[in-house]
């Protein structure tokens, strides 16, 4: 069995700094703060969308994305994992699962940040991400990784926490397990039709870990 996992919001409890930085990048440019709860109702993919949402323009968009990217990688420091990670990805480890991340995060950014946690090291196959800092979708990537690992998608399974999460294992045609308390309400998580969990735990005794 192949677990493919998001990063942000699913391994990583980033969604405080995610906040902090959208509004002060927000204010600098003359947007409106919001809220957590609001963010996880707005949120979703592309990531441009949400900016539309707040009323970020077109024409402000790159400058806005860049800044954000610049300053979530300066306080990256404060994020911690999620509940119960390390435990969990160690259990799957040692049961023989193959375990991937696959995140919208530009690649070697995330690859960073994932070695800041020592109790990850050897824990992951690979580390995929996308070429750029505009998060706009992780199909292709993880339809490549499929087809040039030879994986059969019935025996993978894409745990998330976002419907995006559901729009990628959909896509390649493998199971997917949501994890409540991430990037997105659990309103829009139960609209994908996936099995929605309250934490990884859960997840250790579905998959059979």
């Amino acid at each position: 069995m192949t677990i493919l996992w998001d990063w942000n919001g699913t391994l990583v409890a980033d969604v405080p700094l995610v906040v902090k930085v959208n509004n002060q990048v927000f204010a600098a440019h003359g947007y409106r703060d919001t809220s957590a709860e609001e963010y996880r109702r707005l949120f979703g993919f592309p990531v441009k969308k949400y900016y539309d949402a707040i009323g970020v323009t077109d024409e402000d968009f790159p400058r806005v994305a860049k800044e954000w990217n610049e300053g979530y990688v300066a306080g990256f420091g404060e994020v911690g994992l999620s509940d119960h990670v390390a435990q969990v990805v160690r259990r799957f480890h040692e049961a023989g699962f193959r375990q991937v991340i696959v995140s919208a995060s530009q690649v070697d950014q995330l690859r960073a940040q994932v070695k800041r946690f020592p109790e990850l090291e050897g824990m992951f196959d690979e580390v995929l991400g996308l070429g750029d800092v505009y998060a706009v979708s992780k199909v292709q990537l993880a339809k490549d990784y499929l087809a040039s690992s030879g994986i059969d998608p019935k025996e993978a399974v894409f745990i998330g926490d976002t419907d995006h999460d559901a729009e990628v294992s959909k896509a390649i045609g493998c199971r997917c397990l949501l994890i409540s308390g991430g990037h997105q309400c659990d309103e829009i998580l139960k609209a994908t039709g996936c099995e929605v969990l309250a934490s990884l735990e859960d997840a250790l005794a579905l998959l059979g870990a």
